[in-house]
């Protein structure tokens, strides 16, 4: 089960505490995954791919209406099957006007496009209105692959209406266009808030666990790989050190060295995977001092070289 079906799962068994609030549910999956039939009056189909959301559907309009209802499955070729709810009758049109979807104005018909200014009145009813809208056309990547969620709306009318729903809580959703139709996306850590806003609370907590894991996983990488150029480096420069302390003793005799350069040459011969920082501390001195002194072995060797 993906991440996004298994959130919807948990939030259609959230308990709504008022027909206003099972209204304002219903409003968001209307405008989402919900369209106008036309045919012995007014009604309306809803599809959906996750077949708990289309229980969900059911229960809430026959709640709120007197309905004729079917639900049914509809197959697809390769691709998951569709729920489909078919809600008819007498309060079908009734149940249209209450979400927004049909607007009746001095007996003429228009399709509406965004919910009742009374259904996201209060703050339940506005988390209602969100976690319907995410039911009906709403995905969540999975976290361990990214950190997206998107709500695919069918006018801009409805995606600014999205948005300025969800900011008024903090999380700044976008928009943009696929196919010609707006999609409201958040990402980072306003999906986990989202998520925990309309309800979802156990997926907010698989969410933040999944991108803590992610993210300790990608320091430690970034750690490893720091030690190990660190590694390479302290064993390139111990070999080249390493190198000209011996041309020096084969050409000239390290006791001819001054003192300091003496002492440094045989730490490094007796130590060869030491670090500058350890060497200087057998010496006695500062790492600087100790770097000063190698680099001077390795140019008296370069200096010999070349004559």
């Amino acid at each position: 089960m993906s991440f996004s079906s298994s959130a919807k799962e948990d939030l259609v068994k959230i308990r709504l505490k008022s027909d206003l609030v099972r209204l304002a549910q219903l409003a968001g999956l209307v405008h989402t995954c919900g369209a106008l039939t036309i045919g012995h009056g007014r009604g309306s189909v809803f599809s959906t791919e996750t077949l708990a959301v289309g229980k969900h559907i059911f229960s809430l309009a026959t709640t709120l209406y007197t309905l004729e209802t079917t639900i049914e499955l509809s197959e697809r070729e390769r691709r998951r099957p569709l729920t489909l709810v078919t809600l008819l009758g007498d309060d079908a049109e009734r149940l249209l006007n209450d979400t927004g979807l049909l607007m009746n104005e001095q007996g003429e018909f228009a399709i509406g496009e965004t919910a009742p200014p009374r259904l996201i009145a209060n703050d339940d009813c506005r988390r209602a209105f969100l976690r319907g809208a995410f039911l009906g056309s709403g995905s969540c990547s999975n976290p361990y692959r990214g950190y997206h969620l998107e709500i695919v709306s069918r006018s801009d009318a409805f995606a600014g209406q999205l948005r300025a729903v969800i900011a008024a809580y903090g999380p700044e959703a976008k928009a943009m266009r696929r196919r010609e139709k707006p999609v409201v996306y958040l990402k980072g850590d306003d999906v986990s808030s989202f998520l925990a806003l309309i309800g979802a609370s156990g997926s907010a907590l698989k969410f933040q666990s999944a991108r803590a894991e992610r993210d300790f996983r990608n320091y430690l990488n970034r750690t490893t790989n720091c030690e190990t150029a660190n590694i390479e480096k302290t064993v390139y420069a111990s070999t080249e050190q390493t190198n000209a302390i011996e041309l020096i003793e084969e050409h000239m005799g390290l006791n001819l060295l001054p003192a300091p350069l003496y002492e440094a040459a045989l730490l490094r011969l007796n130590h060869p995977e030491a670090t500058l920082q350890e060497l200087a501390e057998l010496a006695e001195i500062g790492k600087s001092g100790m770097n000063h002194r190698l680099t001077r072995l390795v140019r008296i060797a370069k200096e010999i070289r070349h004559g």
